[in-house]
């Protein structure tokens, strides 16, 4: 009567050896959250006792309550704007499709907690000098930014393998891909095939 779970993020890396037949009963893939499945994630981690900001309090009535959810929304509405600052990849796949993908189509629950604790920080950073001081959409817009340019979720700009496995379309599907970084490079790398 025992049960294994086996998860992973990386799936590309498990051996083929303990994915045959017979060896694992059900494979279950978990997809990308969507806006309300980030925002149940976001409520996690920003709970009701962390110290938000003064301001951020008198406009919701010193509802604590009132505060999180608010900034959970200003979270979830930042991650999932899809503009220019937003875009993180160009993909081209076989049938000559073009497709931009943004933050949150790279997305993961790991992502948003991590953003959290960077609000936490700078927080705690402002906290040290003035004991008034809490959580503000500003440290959510700076936490966020933050992340994906120094969080280590998007690999080297030429590294079109690494890319591949960001994605949720088959390798075998794409045929190049471009990263949209702030530093305006817009070089396409071509996708090897690997047999």
């Amino acid at each position: 009567d025992v049960v294994v779970i086996l998860a992973s993020n990386r799936p590309d890396l498990i051996d083929p050896a303990v994915l045959r037949p017979g060896r694992i009963d059900r494979k279950i893939k978990v997809g990308r959250p969507d806006r309300e499945e980030a925002a149940n994630i976001a409520r996690i981690y920003l709970t009701l006792n962390l110290p938000y900001d003064r301001d951020e309090l008198s406009a919701h009535n010193n509802d604590a309550a009132l505060v999180r959810d608010a900034l959970i929304e200003e979270v979830v509405t930042q991650l999932f704007r899809r503009d220019d600052d937003t875009r993180v990849l160009s993909i081209r796949l076989r049938n000559g499709k073009r497709e931009t993908l943004y933050r949150n189509d790279v997305l993961s629950g790991a992502i948003l907690a991590s953003i959290v604790r960077r609000v936490k920080e700078r927080a705690i950073e402002r906290t040290i000098q003035d004991a008034e001081a809490g959580i503000t959409r500003d440290d959510i817009a700076i936490a966020i930014e933050n992340e994906y340019a120094e969080g280590g979720i998007l690999p080297p700009d030429d590294s079109a393998e690494e890319w591949l496995k960001l994605l949720d379309h088959h390798p075998d599907q794409v045929v190049s891909v471009s990263p949209l970084g702030k530093s305006g490079s817009n070089r396409e790398l071509p996708i090897r095939n690997i047999i």
